[in-house]
């Protein structure tokens, strides 16, 4: 098979850009609000078997202290480190929970990469979605190109969008924030806290009433698998008496056959009697037969209701503990679109305050400002072909001496 000159060269670039972005994934470094997908499994060599652990593997954000929280690992350092170092970190975690002949395997991914914030003078400045190798003049281009209206007309309506979005990102966290809190009371068996302000209280007395409503169910079922198992307790004494008045029987008529035999082995007795007392020793040692099977079957049903009690604890701490995940990452997120809008109203209160003169995007001077979060907060001059880091914000700026000034 040969390839043409066209299609050859189409391959090569193909190649060479997915090995390049393989090598930026394999020594990209973690930043806060990164979001990791973790899986983790157990290596049992004796058995040759890989088991497992969907209750720990899933999506974990990287919070605004930098780490991850994972169950039975606890609390992890990620900003700065390499998905392969967070993942050998993990398994050195969870080493003391595996047992003899077993290792645990750990596979850190980024599932998706802290959002940009794009600002300044462009069509729809806001919070973009980040990917690899993007650079500034596709952030701007995400977010609309350059903005061909009036900067003190396009920063008020910035800031009015801005203003908008933020109340209702904080509502979001608010009722998050609440949610967040019942799981976790719920986990610990402790009482919902007060709420530290009259917005919260709204957010706050929903979540209280589903605690209350989910304690009162979860207490019925505990209640009601303690009646069964009381029950069941009270006709195992029951059986367990029987079984011992029946032993009791069952040995006296054992004794009086064998001295009905002795009498009938000395001609003292009929040998009818000794039939008769053998079948009633027979009828007593079913009887009891059946009292030990009815035993055997209460104690099974016994421990099947503790193994009922300790399944209901572990599925309702599993499904809290996944809810109380999937609420993590969605506070991480609205935490992330607010710093965003944050800075978008920043951004535009600063230019309403300027009072800049109108501005031709064909005729005008671009010029771009990059924020960059990660490693200390610096600022720094770019171009449309600067790559981009996640968490960065860009800040469009249009000059244009010879404007004209807006009219109030």
């Amino acid at each position: 098979m040969t390839f043409s000159r066209f299609s050859l060269g189409c391959l090569v670039g193909i190649v060479t850009q997915l090995c390049a972005t393989l090598s930026w994934a394999d020594s990209y470094r973690v930043g806060i609000n990164d979001l990791l997908t973790v899986q983790i499994a157990v290596w049992d060599e004796v058995n040759a078997t890989v088991v497992e652990m969907p209750g720990i593997s899933g999506s974990y954000p990287v919070g605004a202290d930098g780490e991850i929280s994972v169950p039975l690992a606890g609390s992890l350092t990620a900003a700065d480190l390499t998905t392969a170092e967070i993942a050998q970190a993990l398994e050195a975690a969870m080493a003391s929970y595996v047992g003899i002949g077993q290792t645990s395997k750990v596979a850190v991914s980024v599932e998706s990469y802290a959002p940009i914030y794009v600002a300044g003078q462009i069509e729809v400045p806001g919070v973009y979605d980040y990917a690899p190798g993007l650079t500034v003049l596709k952030a701007v281009s995400l977010a609309g190109g350059l903005g061909g209206i009036k900067p003190t007309e396009g920063e008020e309506r910035n800031f009015l969008t801005a203003r908008g979005t933020i109340s209702v990102l904080q509502s979001d966290l608010m009722f998050l924030t609440a949610k967040r809190d019942r799981l976790m009371a719920e986990m610990s068996g402790s009482a919902l806290g007060e709420a530290d302000s009259e917005e919260n209280q709204t957010a706050r007395a929903a979540e209280a009433a589903i605690l209350d409503a989910r304690n009162a169910r979860y207490e019925q079922e505990l209640a009601s698998l303690a009646e069964a198992r009381a029950s069941l307790e009270e006709a195992l004494g029951v059986l367990e008496d029987k079984l011992s008045g029946n032993r009791s029987q069952l040995e006296a008529a054992q004794e009086e056959l064998e001295r009905e035999k002795g009498l009938v082995e000395r001609g003292l007795a009929a040998s009818t009697r000794i039939f008769d007392r053998t079948t009633y020793v027979s009828e007593l040692e079913s009887r009891l037969l059946d009292i030990e099977r009815s035993i055997l079957l209460a104690r099974q049903e016994l421990q099947e209701h503790e193994r009922e009690e300790t399944q209901l604890l572990g599925l309702r701490h599993e499904e809290n503990a996944t809810t109380l995940q999937e609420v993590e990452t969605n506070i991480a997120e609205v935490e992330a679109q607010l710093v965003g809008q944050y800075d978008l109203l920043a951004a535009s209160a600063g230019q309403q305050i300027g009072q800049a003169p109108a501005v031709d995007p064909l005729s005008a001077e671009v010029s771009y400002v990059i924020t960059r979060i990660r490693g200390g907060a610096d600022t720094l001059p770019g171009d449309p072909s600067t790559t981009l880091m996640p968490g960065d914000v860009v800040e469009v700026i249009l000059e244009d001496p010879n404007a004209v000034t807006p009219s109030n």
